[in-house]
């Protein structure tokens, strides 16, 4: 069986309910089942949600979700393929791309090391004053010996230790030899394809179930156990002096998504060099790893031997004071240096190629400002890392480096990593490159960036510059960090010219009074000191109602519907809903209500729990949601707006502002940005929300246009409306752009809205998928509002679908409440009276 037939098959035979209901109490609950989150500790309320019907779950505390794949994977610390071959194996599906002849071999041999499991473990039990009492010499309780399922061998007095793989079977074993003067002391199975250390971790099967921040990772056997005992249970052995690429790539996955690994070397040289052997290992896997390390007093040889001169609490004490690992290699380095001079040398060549972490660096500095008795500003001149200005040349490269190993993070520094923070001008002009190569393509290549670099005469040294930047990417992690510290240097170096310059208007203003003097002060310092206006331009809920929490739930593996509903059933009919890659016109004459509609549905679109985004260039985001708490909640806005609830009604009001917390909504209500900023804000927003259900951009005409007299303002329209819908398929989501209508529509008799009636309206109807005019009648003029009351119809809007690129067009009634600002489809109940609470 392939393995797409698989996936499919482990789907159909594996129950989601009975798999998941052997690892915590289900409850039903109608067609759910419900119970506390065994992915996490889920001490409270039970936030698992279990559904039958599209065999999946969802987790409100942690927010894992997906299908039983997704469970398993979650659970065990398992890659894709390892909870495949899991799930394969317990609905009893073989797959192709497992060797059947070494599947059953495999197979067979697990079954034969039970066995021998079972007997060397009741040989222990059996040898009460040798194997067992050397097991609780080493400080081991019999719960812990149970745990690792010791045994011992009477043909060879010996202690025998079953090696598992990551699934929890045993594939292999050692041995260690209790007889004095015996050596190797140690003996391992042979390998072959069943067993083979150097892809394996001791106690993988037991640590990747209780890997919370950090994962620790020891020597040896007794290490691993040491450290269990002792309540770390996150513990793996690699079973030797230092870890191979196997076992590094294992760990890799295991400490994705900002884990620590903790790195425990024994007290001795072999293992103290082994860490700068380990932490270059993990780096070639994945660059963006934190690694520290946790030393042993020196009188200690490892772990064990803390366990049993000290106590449990002692051995967890110490291994929480870890430090980073580059803490350890450089102190060990230096220790083996037989000069100052030689240490000078070391110190500054494993910094500047190996330390990416701004905080590590500092910290670096201040250990060798205290061993070589020497001022910081001289030792930082020395590393390369001090100029006239405060600077830090260092983290100007891992910015750079970071760009062009992960361009995609220029969105996310956009609003707040600017040219100038980039002291060095070679940086700046580097910086630059980067930028306007991911502007113009989307994309940086480094191929690219080579050839940029060569071709400029004012780059010396290309070659050696392009390696400098390219060699020892830092962990992205670090990038935020990095671009925080280049925006406070800067900030003191404007500070450092606005003194200068105050000094400068002092001196040369001899006549000016104090109070002038003190004001020109005074704006010198405010210009130094402002960073072009608040960053804070985009809002979360909590922010805006009081520290939201809850997110969205994830819809997975084809349980959207065709398309976005809107909530409005009448419309969803003609629409199908909109489509994800779709840029939808929504667009009305002036004071018709397009925003207000626009709201509705972003309001019918949460209450699904589908994360929405708003950019409104026009109101702010307190606006936003104030016309939100109106529409939900159903307050009459005048009231509202005046401050004149009834104490009922501000009681009612404040009890049903709950609803809408935890809804997975993000404003940005900065005016006057472009295309570029607004796509830089979406992917920020989406990636911050784990996903897009709907975009609203509240308008088109208010859309900053980039300067250039040869372009019209026609074709600059047309251009933002195309990377617009360029926008909503790279997104993968439908965008709903708002438009005003020109007025020419007011001289028909027909004043109903027509695409015509756009402006700019060529590019527009050319680039849109779909275009929604809102049309009331009432408003058309004073008869029109008389007409309409006559007939009861002087809030009947009219939503006319004028083109659908991919369904039909046609017109759908809508009736607007102007209390709450709401729109009512009258066909019949709407979408949301159907959701559930």
């Amino acid at each position: 069986m392939d393995i797409e037939s698989a996936i499919n098959a482990v789907k159909e035979k594996v129950n989601i309910i009975d798999f998941i209901g052997e690892y915590t109490d289900l409850q039903r609950k109608g067609n759910l089942h419900q119970g506390k989150c065994v992915l996490h500790d889920d001490k409270d309320t039970p936030s698992l949600t279990v559904y039958e019907e599209t065999q999946s779950f969802y987790c409100f505390g942690c927010k894992a979700g997906g299908s039983v794949i997704e469970f398993v994977k979650d659970y065990y610390n398992y890659d894709f393929n390892e909870a495949m071959q899991f799930l394969s194996e317990r609905a009893g599906i073989e797959v192709k791309s497992v060797d059947p002849a070494k599947y059953r071999k495999k197979k067979a041999r697990v079954q034969q090391n039970q066995s021998q499991v079972q007997n060397t473990k009741q040989q222990l039990i059996q040898t009460e004053n040798t194997g067992k009492s050397y097991l609780q010499g080493r400080g081991f309780s019999v719960e812990t010996i149970e745990d690792f399922e010791l045994g011992y061998s009477n043909s060879d007095n010996s202690i025998v230790i079953p090696i598992h793989d990551g699934f929890g079977k045993v594939v292999g074993f050692s041995k260690r030899f209790l007889d004095e003067g015996v050596e190797p002391k140690y003996k391992n199975s042979r390998n072959d394809d069943v067993f083979n250390k150097a892809e394996l971790l001791y106690n993988l099967h037991n640590a990747r179930k209780n890997i919370d921040d950090s994962l620790y990772v020891v020597e040896g056997y007794f290490d691993v156990i040491s450290l269990w005992q002792s309540g770390i249970k996150a513990v793996v052995g690699v079973m030797k002096d230092s870890m191979t690429t196997e076992q590094a790539q294992i760990i890799s996955r295991l400490c994705k998504k900002g884990k620590t690994v903790v790195l425990v070397p024994d007290n001795d040289s072999t293992g103290l060099k082994s860490v700068e052997k380990n932490k270059k290992t993990l780096y070639q896997v994945d660059s963006k790893l934190d690694i520290r390390v946790a030393s042993l007093p020196p009188e200690h040889k490892d772990a064990n031997d803390v366990l049993m001169e000290e106590g449990e609490q002692s051995l967890r004490e110490i291994l929480a004071e870890h430090k980073s690992a580059d803490y350890i290699i450089l102190k060990q380095l230096l220790n083996d240096q037989s000069s100052a001079e030689k240490e000078y040398i070391t110190a500054k060549d494993y910094i500047q190629n190996n330390v990416y972490d701004v905080m590590v660096l500092e910290n670096l500095i201040n250990y060798l400002e205290t061993r070589w008795d020497k001022p910081k500003v001289q030792i930082m001149e020395h590393l390369g890392l001090s100029k006239e200005l405060p600077n830090d040349l260092l983290a100007e490269q891992k910015v750079l480096g970071i760009l062009l190993e992960y361009p995609e993070k220029l969105d996310e520094v956009a609003d707040t990593l600017k040219p100038e923070f980039f002291y060095d001008k070679t940086n700046l002009l580097l910086f630059q490159k980067v930028y306007d190569q991911y502007q113009s393509t989307g994309e940086v290549t480094k191929f690219n960036l080579y050839l940029d670099i060569m071709k400029d005469d004012s780059l010396q040294n290309g070659e050696e510059l392009y390696k400098k930047l390219t060699d020892n990417i830092p962990p992205v992690e670090e990038l935020g960090k990095a671009v925080d510290a280049l925006a406070s240097l800067h900030s003191k170096r404007n500070l450092i010219k606005a003194a200068e310059e105050i000094e400068t208007i002092v001196s040369t203003n001899e006549k000016e009074s104090v109070d002038s003097l003190q004001s020109m002060a005074q704006e010198v310092i405010f210009q130094a000191t402002d960073m072009g206006g608040s960053n804070k331009s985009i809002f979360n809920t909590n922010e805006l109602l009081a520290n939201r929490l809850e997110e969205y739930v994830k819809r997975k593996e084809g349980m959207a519907p065709r398309g976005l509903m809107t909530g409005y059933m009448s419309l969803d009919d003609l629409t199908n809903g909109f489509k994800n890659k779709h840029l939808i016109i929504l667009a009305a004459a002036t004071s018709t209500g397009k925003t207000a509609f626009s709201l509705n549905l972003v309001r019918n679109v949460l209450k699904r729990n589908l994360p929405v985004a708003f950019v409104s260039l026009e109101m702010s985001a307190e606006e936003v949601m104030d016309r939100l708490i109106i529409q939900e909640l159903r307050i009459d806005s005048q009231k509202y707006e005046q401050g004149d609830l009834s104490d009922d009604q501000f009681a009612e009001f404040t009890e049903k502002l709950n609803l809408l917390y935890d809804l997975p909504l993000r404003v940005s209500d900065q005016r006057g940005i472009n295309v570029s900023q607004i796509r830089a804000r979406l992917r920020r927003m989406k990636a911050q929300m784990g996903g897009l259900g709907l975009v609203v951009i509240d308008y088109l005409q208010t859309i900053s246009i980039p300067e250039n007299g040869t372009t019209t303002t026609s074709r600059a329209v047309g251009d933002i409306v195309l990377q617009l819908r360029n926008l909503a398929s790279e997104l993968d989501v439908p965008i709903i752009l708002l438009s005003q209508i020109n007025r020419n529509y007011s001289q028909r008799q027909d004043k109903r809205p027509q695409v015509s009636d756009l402006r700019e309206s060529g590019n527009i109807e050319e680039f849109a998928d779909m275009i929604v005019f809102l049309y009331r009648h009432a408003r058309v003029s004073v008869e029109a509002m008389e007409e309409a009351k006559a007939e009861g119809k002087e809030n009947d809007t009219e939503v006319i679908v004028a083109k659908n690129r991919t369904g039909k067009t046609g017109v759908a009634t809508l009736v607007f409440d102007d209390r709450y600002l709401r729109f009512v489809d009258p066909a019949g109940e709407s979408l949301e009276k159907n959701m559930p609470n």
